[in-house]
């Protein structure tokens, strides 16, 4: 996911992102490191948060031909 990337460019800390999403402070690096499993509605909060399509939470997948 490139919850980091997107926090990063809100200018946002970890604290301000957990609480604009609805999550624990102590949450975000875990979520953002990969090592919790957000649920649907924490990764709809976040993209309402930072002001993105729900699509952009995710990197995008190379289209083998």
């Amino acid at each position: 996911m490139r919850l980091r990337e997107l926090r990063e460019k809100q200018g946002l800390t970890q604290e301000q992102a957990a609480e604009a999403i609805g999550v624990h402070p102590k949450s975000m690096p875990r979520i953002e490191g990969g090592t919790a499993n957000p649920t649907v509605a924490t990764l709809v909060a976040a993209s309402v948060a930072y002001k993105v399509p729900l699509r952009d939470l995710f990197p995008e997948e190379e289209q083998e031909a």
